[in-house]
């Protein structure tokens, strides 16, 4: 797969209209949870928020990763979208911290909770994600980004809907640490979705082998293959998650350099095809290396 095999055909109108519903959804929340008192729609506010961050940076990456190359940026912008992710965990890190820390606070001192103005406001916000996950439905099986973006909206979904649920069973039974126990059990679901991501974009930052490939894979794998003495010096790198890249040292059995060029197209088509490696750089050898070790250490 090379660049121009990535899919950016993300529908940018219908992440568009996504953005400005759960832009709307997180104002109404936050007003609303201030008014009522209520920290689990402050919880699902801010669970919007980091949503409706990630909408707009799939919207943005689109754009800015169709930029072309030039002699400043030889890889592109394509590492755009790792970027912000990252920093958009750590915000998540920060905002999660502070719920915990006040529902927590809330536990041992309880605040008054206006149930009424909650559930209306929750009820807003869940009709909000419905729309949001009605609108990107048809269009998930088409772009991997909108993909990403649905599970999001379904995950706001299904937490609204907790939302209401509990602020029901407040207005019934007076239950009013029902409150700071959601609040507390939607932080524990956002750090689920965000500690893999946070461990993804820093493994893809700090240039880490791709997760499904390790360099010991490739080297039993090609030094199988007819003409192949020995694989070396390997080095694997992610540009993005979904491009992978490769640079690696061959010492092979050729007799010309046709046979060479044949070997390596050879090489390059099993490291593409059976590992997912979109590049490769290829060095063959006649002799090896004096250090034949799978990693060098520089």
């Amino acid at each position: 797969m090379s660049h121009k095999d990535v899919d950016h055909s993300t529908p940018s109108s219908a992440l568009f209209v996504s953005i400005i519903l759960n832009c709307g959804i997180f104002a109404l929340e936050v007003v609303g949870g201030l008014l009522s008192g209520s920290l689990a729609l402050l919880s699902d506010a801010f669970h919007n928020l980091t949503d409706t961050l990630s909408l707009v940076v799939t919207f943005l990456a689109v754009r800015i990763a169709r930029r072309r190359q030039t002699p400043e940026r030889t890889y592109g912008y394509r590492r755009a979208e790792v970027l912000a992710a990252f920093l958009n965990t750590l915000f998540l890190f920060g905002v999660s911290g502070y719920l915990v820390y006040e529902a927590l606070f809330r536990l041992v001192y309880p605040v008054p909770l206006e149930a009424d103005t909650a559930l209306l406001v929750a009820l807003f916000g869940l009709a909000g994600n419905l729309a949001s996950v009605v609108l990107l439905l048809p269009l998930s099986h088409r772009s991997l980004g909108v993909r990403s973006a649905f599970l999001h909206l379904l995950s706001d979904t299904l937490s609204s809907c907790a939302v209401v649920f509990g602020v029901v069973l407040i207005r019934f039974f007076k239950f009013v640490a029902l409150d700071s126990l959601l609040s507390l059990s939607i932080v524990i679901f956002l750090f689920r979705e965000a500690v893999p991501l946070f461990q993804e974009t820093l493994r893809i930052l700090m240039q880490g082998s791709p997760r499904h490939v390790q360099p010991e894979h490739i080297k039993e794998r090609l030094e199988r293959m007819e003409g192949v003495e020995n694989v070396h010096h390997v080095h694997l790198w992610s540009l993005s998650e979904k491009e992978h890249y490769a640079e690696l040292h061959v010492v092979a059995k050729c007799a010309t350099l046709e046979e060479a060029d044949v070997l390596r197209e050879d090489i390059a088509a099993v490291l593409r095809q059976e590992f997912h490696i979109h590049h490769s750089t290829i060095q063959l050898e006649c002799r090896s290396c004096s250090d034949r070790r799978l990693i060098v250490e520089e």
